[in-house]
């Protein structure tokens, strides 16, 4: 049984979705829609970094479509109804936008990658099945009658949102040289959403009595029905 998709994963699709069909293949706006670090070092298209991660790039609509909508739909809705909408997309959203913006710090420092291209959702996905596979690590997924881990789902989803680009960059021709920095973004965007997580802090109670009690708390309880009492 599909999850609800929920309105923070659905809007994040929607506008992938709008974008990368009916905006992103349109002449000059497509050019609206790509992060190109070299115009952006000149001052030029400031604001790719944040639209690049709702297009993708042309021959790639239909596939990446569906496979965005697959993540958020199983994966980012359930993240999202643990974390609730807001949290959920401040989440992916810096992680995306600290990924894309990676890339343009590596063309400051390396030139020979200023004039790439990058665009797609891939750091957005990335994030949300790395924060998914920490914050659901103990638990289990049900697929049919089988039992899994969403660590397993999770590393399988977030290898091929990191692999997906570069690899479709070399089916298309692209030289592996210039095809590997299309993977950073998705890379940096899932070590953003670990640090956001956390992963590394303990959250379970430690045990211990606190030293003290909520406000208006006391020692005693009504006992109403046999059910309630202890022995």
């Amino acid at each position: 049984m599909l999850p609800r998709f929920r309105r923070g994963a659905f809007a994040l699709f929607a506008l992938t979705f709008l974008v990368t069909m009916l905006l992103g293949d349109r002449g000059q706006a497509a050019g609206w829609f790509t992060l190109q670090p070299d115009e952006l070092l000149t001052g030029r298209h400031w604001w790719t970094p944040v639209s690049a991660l709702f297009r993708y790039p042309e021959g790639l609509g239909l596939l990446g479509l569906v496979w965005t909508l697959a993540i958020q739909w199983v994966i980012g809705s359930r993240l999202e109804g643990f974390w609730g909408t807001t949290r959920y997309l401040v989440m992916v959203l810096v992680a995306g936008l600290v990924g894309y913006a990676s890339v343009v710090a590596l063309a400051a420092v390396m030139p020979a990658t200023a004039s790439l291209d990058y665009a797609g959702p891939g750091p957005i996905d990335a994030a949300c099945v790395v924060a998914f596979a920490w914050v659901f690590a103990a638990e289990r997924m049900r697929l049919g009658s089988a039992e899994i881990s969403p660590v397993l789902v999770a590393g399988i989803t977030a290898a091929l949102s990191v692999t997906f680009a570069p690899l479709v960059a070399v089916a298309a021709g692209t030289p592996i040289a210039q095809a590997w920095p299309a993977a950073i973004p998705a890379v940096v965007a899932a070590v953003v959403a670990t640090l956001f997580v956390q992963p590394w802090r303990k959250r379970e109670n430690s045990g211990k009595v606190g030293r003290t009690k909520p406000r208006g708390q006391t020692h005693l309880r009504v006992v109403r029905t046999p059910e309630d009492m202890l022995n």
